[in-house]
């Protein structure tokens, strides 16, 4: 697929993740997530993913900063902009968070970066324990009353769509299946709808992706 199919598709898909600046009184939260790069390289471009993705929302969506959270695989790669490692743990503690600050109105959005696994069930690499499909669900309980857009750009992420869909959620995959092993891109070209690559997916020219 063409670099400018698959920006216009991700924005067919993602219209709801942003919202133009004053858009309303809903309030968007954002909680970043790198996990296991496996190698400085991987380590080093799922952290160029989430610091792009964070510089456009806060910048040209006008989400606070306050209202974004970054847990990264290495805080030491930017320390004044990675709230903590992201472990089981924090990532738990964090939705958890979420939960409790959001209003029911509000739109929580939720985005992975790194690798993922299949065996009995889909997870996100991580430092120490992963976290599953299933985990994730249980976290997303908290979130009932608000709007959630959850996007999972690991390899073999396509379980997560059947475990997490529900009232109220956009959930989007970087695969079909949990069997699509190797290394995502999917995550860079998500990013580049929101940040270099506006031109080719604002496909409406209204100044929103």
């Amino acid at each position: 697929m063409s670099r400018r199919r698959l920006l216009a598709s991700v924005v067919l898909g993602l219209s709801v993740v942003v919202g133009a600046p004053h858009a309303s009184a809903q309030q968007t939260h954002l909680l970043v997530v790198t996990g296991l790069g496996g190698n400085a390289e991987f380590t080093e471009q799922f952290h160029d993913w989430a610091t792009t993705l964070i510089e456009a929302a806060t910048t040209r969506y006008e989400i606070p900063a306050s209202q974004v959270t970054y847990l990264g695989e290495d805080p030491e790669l930017a320390p004044d902009l990675i709230s903590a490692r992201s472990t089981r743990e924090n990532i738990e503690s964090a939705v958890q968070s979420l939960g409790e600050r959001a209003g029911p109105d509000d739109h929580v959005v939720i985005v992975l970066f790194g690798h993922g696994s299949f065996t009995d069930v889909a997870r996100i690499n991580l430092p120490r324990r992963d976290l599953s499909a299933d985990d994730f669900a249980r976290l997303l309980d908290t979130l009932a009353e608000q709007q959630v857009t959850f996007v999972n750009t690991t390899s073999a992420s396509g379980p997560f769509v059947e475990k997490l869909s529900g009232s109220g959620r956009t959930v989007v995959t970087a695969t079909k299946t949990g069997l699509e092993r190797n290394a995502s891109v999917f995550g860079g070209f998500f990013v580049a709808a929101f940040a270099d690559g506006e031109g080719e997916a604002d496909q409406n020219k209204d100044r929103r992706v």
